[in-house]
């Protein structure tokens, strides 16, 4: 046998595999990219100690995180709390106005170690400022509540300036500091402050002004919870001073006095909304814009209903009327600065409700079915030039609503089921005429506002017309819809005609022959018959003519 040569080339290839090797573990390395070699190694004592010291490092910062920082919080907390508690209590024999001054004199400690330590401490010293500001407000309000001799009343000037200057100086730290969390202190005290002093005016003025200086920061500072946390406490306190102010100790009892309060809510609504709808970003609704809605339709509409609905029966609807336009003016500014889908529909859709309130209010049973119908037309305009198919289902829906309940309350039938019937004719005119600029793929919606009219107007005529000639008041409809086809030039009318034929058909064969009287029964026989065979024949003309123009190659309709 001969000897197997050994190959030169094989020695210089396995070293290149080797080199590629090493230079890809560096490449690796250099990336952070693990090695997929099948082959595993155990760590390197240098990689073990990397790896313990990452992981002591991530234990000792969890371990300050609570040392220092949650520890602090709680600290401070709970001492706030217990001066709260020491300044709360009579301290009989005593000057009425010396807890007050201890406490303003602890506060001004407070601020002084938080001066000095917010470069060492920063975090201690953030803390110790909201602690200082509500233990400033405290402090302050130890003088008209707690003790056995008051030193100031909340009716007086000077105890109400007093509050005043608090507030002030409260807002004017925050400011100072550029910090949130201060900001919503000094609003906490604020709302306080119009609790604690107990006065209609007073309340009301001043939530007035907080809610146009709480909107202002937030557009200035562009701090975008501000608006939706505003606007909780403002209502909170309404809903507060609504009930009778009970946190002061009054009696439970909703405030029936003042009806131009509820005129406050609508003003609220909309500066709050403002302050979302001024803001710099316009490309994206975020959460926070979203939520601010939600509240200002939910919580700010429902205590303004209820507290009307309640106490304020003789201006219910002229303060649903402004509320109305109001909502309905926020969904058009919405929809012109930002093209808004979500905005605009929850405040068109919230004054549609008020208004909807109003008509009922305004209207007795069953006449306001007619006006609430009417509405519907309005809506319908409304949601056109907001682009929104959202208003035109939920429209839809709440026509079907009106129809259902003026069934299930009206006594008897007053022909304004024919005006229902009407009204869904024209909106899914309105519809197909708008199909374009609602940007509705389907037919549903129109299709829904014609099945409402194929259902309403026989309905309307089986108790309007005497049984004698109800057959024949809907061989009317039909033809009715027939004359639409040639008016329109649209087939689902004539498909309407068709049903309503057959929906004839049956009422005949199922109760003519066995309710009407003979004569009647002839006549609604013949006229029925006739009807159909000269629709049948007319069909037939048609078709007949189309099939000619195809073969002559012309186009036929």
């Amino acid at each position: 046998m001969t000897a197997q040569t050994p190959d030169p080339h094989g020695d210089d290839l396995r070293a290149v595999v080797i080199d590629l090797s090493e230079r890809l573990k560096a490449v690796e390395a250099r990336l952070g990219i693990a090695s997929q070699a099948v082959v595993t190694r155990e760590p390197s004592p240098a990689e073990s100690e990397v790896v313990e010291a990452s992981a002591r490092e991530q234990q000792d910062s969890l371990e300050f995180e609570v040392g220092q920082n949650w520890f602090a919080l709680i600290g401070i907390v709970v001492l706030a709390i217990g001066m709260a508690f020491l300044l709360s209590l009579p301290f009989a024999g005593l000057p009425a106005v010396l807890p007050s001054v201890a406490g303003y004199a602890i506060c001004g400690i407070m601020l002084l170690l938080a001066r000095f330590s917010q470069r060492s401490f920063e975090t201690l010293s953030k803390y110790l400022r909201g602690a200082s500001m509500l233990l400033l407000f405290f402090a302050t309000l130890r003088l008209f509540y707690f003790g056995e001799t008051l030193a100031l009343q909340t009716e007086s000037l000077v105890g109400r300036a007093i509050f005043i200057a608090v507030l002030a100086l409260n807002l004017t730290l925050a400011w100072r500091r550029d910090s949130q969390p201060l900001f919503f202190i000094a609003m906490l005290t604020g709302y306080a402050t119009a609790v604690a002093v107990d006065s209609t005016g007073f309340l009301l003025g001043l939530v007035t002004v907080l809610a146009f200086l709480v909107v202002y920061v937030r557009i200035k500072r562009q701090w975008r919870n501000l608006a939706p946390l505003g606007f909780v406490l403002s209502m909170a306190t309404y809903a507060i001073w609504a009930v009778g102010n009970p946190v002061v100790g009054n009696t439970a009892a909703i405030q029936r006095e003042a009806q131009l309060a509820v005129y406050f809510i609508p003003l609220w609504m909309a500066v709050f909304s403002a302050g979302t709808l001024l803001r710099e970003n316009l490309e994206k609704e975020h959460t926070n814009v979203q939520v601010t809605g939600l509240l200002v339709c939910g919580m700010g509409f429902g205590v303004f209903f209820l507290h009307n609905l309640i106490a304020f029966d003789t201006t219910f609807i002229v303060s649903h009327l402004l509320a109305s336009a109001v909502l309905l003016v926020l969904a058009v500014a919405f929809w012109k600065r930002e093209q808004s889908w979500f905005s605009t529909f929850i405040y068109a859709m919230t004054g549609y409700m008020a208004l909807s309130f109003a008509l009922m209010k305004a209207f007795a049973v069953p006449e306001v079915f007619v006006a609430l119908s009417l509405q519907s037309l309005v809506v319908i305009a409304t949601a056109i030039y907001f682009r929104s198919p959202f208003i035109i289902v939920t429209n839809c829906l709440i026509f079907i609503g009106i129809i259902v309940g003026y069934v299930v309350v009206a006594e008897a039938e007053q022909g304004m089921s024919i005006g229902f019937g009407i009204v869904a004719l024209v909106s899914a005119r309105v519809l197909n005429w708008q199909q374009e600029r609602l940007s509705l793929k389907t037919d549903l919606m129109r299709n829904a506002y014609l099945a409402i009219a194929f259902v309403v107007f026989p309905y309307a005529l089986y108790y309007l017309v005497p049984a004698a000639f109800v057959a024949v008041s809907w061989v009317g409809i039909a033809l009715f819809y027939y004359g639409m086809n040639l008016i329109m030039r649209n087939r689902k009318y004539r498909w309407m005609g068709h049903m309503t034929l057959i929906l004839t058909a049956l009422y005949v064969l199922i109760i003519g022959t066995s309710q009407l009287e003979s004569h009647y029964r002839i006549i609604t026989f013949f006229v029925l018959g006739t009807i159909m065979l000269v629709v049948s024949l007319a069909f037939t003309m048609v078709r007949g003519r189309r099939q000619q123009n195809q073969e002559t190659g012309e186009s036929g309709e």
